[in-house]
């Protein structure tokens, strides 16, 4: 069976200001989205997107298809309503990938108004592995793709600037960049990872099905100044890093959080450079029999996260750590002894180290600052929950049954925000699966509010992007970009 293991390119560089409209939203572009995650705090909370259908009736969801293929879609960004632009090509263990491409879109009619192949790693036989991409506040749109950054002119598509970032002691062909963030003053803080010497597979399969996936160099912490496109530091980290950099502003100062295998360590950024915490050390944050966490989301004072990257024989676990004091934790298992599905159970029957799993959730949580809610999710039981971060602990608000190794977003007003997310349908295997729906969820209370038609299975560990006027864009694995539109049922399509 052939699992995406996408957990890598989850865990990341985030950031969370203090107020979460866009126009606080620093360093990024003020529109609806402009980075992957709205905000460098990787909330997944979109204050601006809108959910148009009932809160108490039934509604539909009208969908629009491209005719153009953008080969694994991951990530889009706005300037405004008018000028949308997608990020792909990164899979390369996907037909069509060749490598990192940037698109601008119709966001009407789905087509490309221009297409910019980056690179093809089919000629030059380097790692195929999916980065991303964001609009900072000059305008400029910024992709990383492999071991380079690119600058781009979001009218042309033009390359203005590439900078080629250090590669460690790993070689270029096997180093990939997974994904970018930011400080509120600009900077952007990137890490890589690396596909064992002498592998050739391609994208996520990598980082499983090489013989040693394990055999690789310490990852490197970079940051950049993105006007001049100059290298600010380099740092190299204790051990290979496969989650991606969270970065927090916490009591006026800057930190970006790092997942180990076990723990999570830190370093305070200044005017870009990195400085090691010592002092901030939460221990063993893992169960026996877990596996690492995805990255992990700033909420509050807290960092949340959720465990189970990789399948494990033990539950997953939602944690959260207090930024002030590191031995100050919260830990839940939402869904400790759910249900495996019969032939999920079967699929997985050896997928944790020779064991049967249990557990698997390659997308780290999402957060709801405004009513203190974590959003967590395991594909294996096919669970999602709302779990409440209080004074005294985490507790479980609802659970549904979903099946997604996806991201979730959040729309909506503080008092009518929505959960939107995949659902893998009835007997498909998660992480093989050919099918995917998209739900979109009260988000205090869990009831189902709509569900579109089948739709062909989403680009693994990406997340449906919300747009203006309440759509959606979803992005298909083999390259098909949907648009989706939740109405009341008794609305006219407008598609």
């Amino acid at each position: 069976m052939r699992i995406f293991f996408t957990l890598l390119l989850f865990i990341f560089p985030s950031i969370l200001t203090s107020n979460s409209h866009t126009k606080h939203n620093l360093p990024w572009y003020p529109s609806l989205a402009a980075f992957e995650h709205y905000n460098s705090g990787r909330s997944h909370l979109f204050p601006e997107a809108k959910f148009k259908g009932s809160f108490t009736g039934n509604n539909r969801v009208e969908t629009l298809s491209s005719l153009a293929i953008y080969p694994s879609g991951y990530n889009m960004a706005y300037l405004d309503s008018k000028n949308a632009f997608i990020y792909g090509g990164g899979y390369g263990d996907e037909p069509g990938s060749i490598g990192a491409f940037v698109a601008k879109i119709d966001p009407h009619t789905l087509k490309p108004i221009w297409y910019n192949q980056l690179i093809d790693t089919n000629l030059n036989e380097e790692w195929d592995y999916p980065g991303s991409m964001g609009i900072l506040k000059n305008g400029f749109i910024y992709v990383i793709y492999g071991y380079r950054l690119s600058k781009i002119d979001p009218k042309t598509g033009t390359i203005l600037q590439t900078l080629e970032l250090p590669t460690g002691e790993g070689s270029k062909s096997n180093t990939a960049y997974n994904g970018f963030n930011a400080t509120s003053d600009g900077v952007l803080v990137m890490k890589s990872l690396y596909r064992e010497a002498g592998c050739s597979l391609q994208g996520p399969d990598a980082l499983l099905d090489c013989p040693d996936p394990t055999d690789v160099p310490p990852s490197i912490l970079v940051s950049v100044d993105p006007d001049s496109m100059a290298l600010i530091d380099v740092i190299t980290l204790p051990a290979p890093v496969a989650a991606r950099p969270t970065i927090a502003i916490h009591n006026e100062r800057t930190y970006v959080y790092l997942v180990e295998a076990s723990t999570v360590i830190r370093y305070r950024i200044k005017k870009g450079k990195f400085i090691f915490d010592p002092k901030w050390n939460p221990g063993t944050i893992v169960l026996e029999g877990q596996t690492t966490a995805t990255s992990f989301v700033v909420l509050d004072d807290w960092i949340v996260g959720q465990v189970n990257t990789l399948p494990s024989a033990t539950a997953l676990s939602v944690i959260a750590i207090s930024q002030s004091n590191p031995l100050k934790h919260f830990t839940i298992q939402p869904f400790l002894d759910d249900p495996i599905p019969p032939l999920v159970a079967e699929a997985f029957s050896t997928a944790a180290k020779g064991d049967p799993a249990v557990s698997w959730a390659p997308a780290s949580v999402s957060v709801d600052p405004d009513n203190h809610l974590i959003f967590a999710s395991d594909s294996l039981p096919g669970k999602i929950a709302a779990i409440k971060l209080t004074s005294s602990g985490l507790k479980i608000v609802w659970k549904a049954n979903q099946t997604t190794t996806e991201f979730t977003a959040l729309i909506g007003s503080k008092h009518k925000r929505v959960l939107v997310g995949t659902d893998i349908p009835g007997p498909e295997i998660p992480g093989n699966n050919m099918n995917d729906y998209a739900v979109w969820r009260n988000a205090k209370t869990g009831k189902e509010l709509a569900r579109s038609p089948l739709l062909p299975a989403m680009t693994q560990g990406t997340m449906i992007q919300p747009f203006y006027s309440g759509e959606m864009f979803y992005e298909g694995q083999l390259g098909q970009l949907i648009k989706l539109k939740p109405q009341p049922i008794s609305c006219h399509s407008n598609h």
